[in-house]
């Protein structure tokens, strides 16, 4: 081998070093929700079935096409990351349309231990089924950075109105694998109702994702198989979400 030939050889394994090390970080910011990374979220979400005895003349699975941006935007010294939530079934039991859309920011603080952050959340109905047609509350959570490769936190969401009083908790663990590949726990949302004194959601499950570059921009792709643990008659049993993601790094 010439040194020409060595010398090619040393920049390509470099490169892709690099470019490994890259779509671990992404990777790991993907599966952050304190993270400061701008993020366009297209989830396919297909509920299998639901608990209790049929419905007679309505299927027993749903599909619902999800639209999630997340935007990082600075506001008085403090990086904010601002989240909506767009949610349109497009067949299966229920009504077909735009679900409620569901919207927060989040004032970051960062520590040496990892991010924290608070902020408003609240939600719009569309469909004239709500109880309330909006709600409001506080969101807050942090994420803790174990090492490069594991994380682990809580976030949680709470909207209140006249009607309405809804807590969701969600658990934060995530494993970068290497070269863009994650492990983490996923969308989970522990979701109690104050209302009616009741869990709606207790689901167990996992999300698998991959960071990759299309055409040079970062995407990622993501399974997360769900299963309720909460057996009531109306509610999922399980789920499969499908998430294709646009990522648009600072560095």
């Amino acid at each position: 081998m010439n040194k020409r030939t060595l010398f090619i050889a040393i920049v390509a394994a470099t490169g892709m070093a690099r470019a490994a090390e890259d779509n671990t970080e992404l990777s790991r910011q993907a599966t952050d929700p304190t993270a400061s990374l701008m993020a366009l979220n297209f989830q396919g979400i297909y509920v299998g079935d639901f608990y209790g005895a049929g419905i007679p003349g309505q299927p027993d699975d749903r599909f619902t096409f999800q639209f999630r941006p997340v935007i990082p935007f600075t506001f008085l010294g403090h990086p904010n990351i601002l989240r909506a939530t767009v949610p349109y079934q497009l067949d299966g039991r229920g009504d077909e349309g735009c679900g409620p859309i569901s919207l927060f920011d989040l004032v970051v603080f960062n520590e040496k231990w990892g991010r924290w952050g608070i902020g408003p959340v609240m939600s719009f109905d569309t469909t004239g089924d709500a109880l309330d047609e909006f709600v409001i509350g506080p969101a807050i959570g942090g994420v803790w950075q174990v090492n490069k490769k594991f994380s682990a936190g809580l976030f949680t969401q709470n909207v209140f109105w006249r009607n309405t009083a809804v807590t969701q908790i969600q658990p934060v663990i995530a494993y970068q694998l290497g070269d863009g590949w994650s492990l983490s726990a996923g969308d989970l949302q522990f979701t109690y109702d104050w209302e009616t004194s009741r869990w709606l959601n207790l689901p167990i499950g996992f999300q698998l994702g991959k960071v990759v570059k299309l055409g040079g921009l970062p995407t990622r792709f993501a399974i997360n198989p769900q299963y309720n643990l909460k057996n009531d008659r109306g509610l999922d049993e399980w789920s499969l979400t499908f998430t294709f993601t646009a990522l648009f790094p600072t560095f």
